[in-house]
């Protein structure tokens, strides 16, 4: 599960996003690309949809890695940004880009096709009704390998974007599976996907960062994978590329390197 970086289009990326404002960084930027070559890069079938689009730093990651038959939606109420953004992806992206000035809420149900998109980006209305029901269409859209990102999870600016999560999850079981936690965003899966992912963020998603020039991380899993399954990713800590519950409390390891499970 390693070797995405063969398919990676952050180098490119990095030079056609220079000067262009907006909150997407460059980490979130390697964590996109990562998922995205893991799913084959430009080869990988399906489209992709954004919620909130801004200035389109993350919506021109996703489009440099859109296959030529797919559509990369985007749906966001500012005329605008939105031209500007279209205008920024086009020269970047071989599939088709498909604008709507609407807000998500007030997309028809039967909009969107049905489990045909492999790459959500929730950046919309942060607040907890708005979440809920952006994961809402996710859930109506997601392929059965397809990755959600949820923006601004556990943001002390946003509460309500953890708070309606967490219910929706909550009230949904079995749709969703969280993978990872990190660098301001949350990345969830479809169930019968989450060991393919899991195995990748433990295995492969540090060279994968390493090979874009992002700075040392550590990935942390401290909780039993049986409670909370998750991953978190974080600057460096501990100096260590990974930590347990176990070096986080000052404990003995209980697993040898390499062989944390999933």
């Amino acid at each position: 599960m390693t070797g995405t970086i063969e398919r990676s289009r952050y180098q490119d990326y990095m030079r056609a996003a220079e000067g262009v404002q907006g909150w997407f960084s460059d980490m979130s930027a390697a964590l996109f690309d990562a998922f995205l070559s893991l799913q084959g890069g430009r080869t990988g079938p399906g489209d992709m949809l954004e919620i909130g689009v801004a200035y389109g730093r993350s919506a021109l990651m996703m489009g440099m890695q859109l296959r030529l038959d797919a559509t990369l939606r985007l749906v966001d109420v500012g005329q605008a940004l939105m031209d500007q953004s279209v205008e920024l992806i086009t020269p970047h992206c071989e599939g088709r880009i498909e604008p709507t000035l609407q807000f998500s809420e007030a997309l028809p149900p039967d909009s969107l096709p049905a489990l045909g998109t492999r790459f959500v980006h929730i950046d919309g209305e942060h607040g907890t009704w708005g979440v809920q029901n952006d994961l809402e269409l996710a859930d109506r859209v997601l392929a059965t390998d397809g990755v959600v990102v949820l923006d601004d999870f556990f943001s002390e600016t946003f509460v309500g974007v953890t708070i309606g999560a967490l219910t929706w999850l909550a009230q949904h079981p079995g749709r969703f599976e969280m993978v990872l936690v990190g660098f301001n965003k949350a990345y969830l899966v479809r169930p019968r996907a989450a060991r393919r992912y899991l195995e990748f963020i433990r295995d492969g998603l540090q060279p994968h960062l390493a090979a874009c020039g992002q700075p040392p991380n550590t990935l942390l899993r401290t909780d039993d994978p049986r409670a909370c399954g998750c991953f978190g990713l974080t600057l460096r800590q501990f100096d260590r590329d990974y930590v347990t519950r176990e070096i986080a409390s000052g404990l003995p390891e209980s697993y040898l390197p390499g062989k944390y499970p999933v």
